[in-house]
C-alpha cells in the first residue's frame, strides 16, 4: 500500500481543544478546510509541546506592531 501525500489549507477558528483523555492526554483540534470540510487534528503531549514551539519560534519573527510581546 503506498500512502500519497498532499497540501490541505485549513482555517483555525478559534475553538477550544477538545480533551478526549486525560491519562494518557490526547486531544482533538478542528480546522475549516476548502468547501467546509472539517479537519481533525489529533493531538497528544508530545506533539501539543512541539506545536507551541514552533508557533513560539513564528511569533518571534513579528516586526512593528507584530512585533513580540512576551
Amino acid at each position: 500500500m503506498e500512502i500519497s501525500w498532499s497540501t490541505l489549507e485549513a482555517d483555525y477558528l478559534g475553538a477550544d481543544i477538545e480533551v478526549v483523555s486525560s491519562d494518557p492526554l490526547l486531544g482533538r483540534l478542528q480546522l475549516m478546510a476548502e468547501q467546509e470540510e472539517v479537519v481533525e487534528l489529533m493531538l497528544d503531549r508530545a506533539t501539543a509541546q512541539h506545536l507551541v514551539s514552533v508557533l513560539m519560534k513564528f511569533l518571534s519573527h513579528g516586526e512593528g506592531g507584530d512585533a513580540p510581546n512576551f
